[in-house]
């Protein structure tokens, strides 16, 4: 479920857009939506619903990133997002994810599988635990202009990886947060940067700077 009403105006104005152009923005998700759904056939691999790829989606694409940083891969449906929403610029996303096993269902697959070859050449994928190849990878790399969060949900480990994309993120930064409620570590992050917390679909979460 989208829930923007209450704060939309504050989400739309940090992206310098209005409620209009956002909302369409999201329609143009409507494609990849149609894609993952045929490509995962209802199993369960932990994915983000699709009312929150359609809001990664539009946040990525307005936002006009050059570098997006994500923690847990899984199938790969938000870095499937991700990347379209960065088509023809020249936006990269590193992903993080531990390489393991994920989801419900008995057949594991590889990670990233529902990923299009065609949008993987911006694409790096870096296989570990994000404790050790985090920053050890970011030092590489320029500053972060949205950080995603979707893999272990315990506060230290959110707030590790929160607190360390902060540590590289360049001005106005966006931080994406999946399964937010389970902890309170996106509250306490946003509360110790002075950032502005958005519940802005399910259980993700929108956390950026206010002017």
């Amino acid at each position: 479920m989208i829930k923007l009403d209450t704060d939309g105006k504050l989400l739309y104005d940090f992206l310098g857009t209005d409620k209009g152009v956002f909302e369409k923005t999201m329609d143009e998700a409507g494609v990849i939506v149609d894609y993952v759904d045929a490509k995962i056939g209802g199993k369960d691999y932990w994915q983000v619903s699709y009312d929150e790829l359609q809001i990664i989606y539009a946040v990525v694409k307005l936002k006009r990133p050059k570098l997006v940083v994500e923690t847990g891969v899984g199938p790969g449906t938000t870095t499937t997002a991700i990347l379209s929403a960065m088509r023809g610029t020249k936006g990269i996303l590193v992903s993080f994810d531990l390489g393991v096993k994920y989801g419900e269902e008995k057949v594991a697959v590889p990670v990233g599988w529902v990923i299009p070859e065609d949008l993987k050449s911006g694409w790096k994928l870096v296989i570990g635990d994000s404790r050790v190849t985090l920053e050890k990878t970011m030092r590489d790399y320029g500053e972060i202009n949205i950080f995603f969060h979707d893999s272990e949900h315990e506060y230290d480990h959110v707030m590790f990886e929160l607190n360390t994309a902060k540590k590289y993120a360049g001005k106005k930064p966006l931080f994406i947060v999946d399964n937010y409620d389970w902890t309170d570590a996106p509250t306490r992050f946003a509360q110790n940067n002075s950032y502005k917390l958005v519940n802005a679909a399910d259980d993700l979460c929108l956390i950026f700077p206010q002017d």
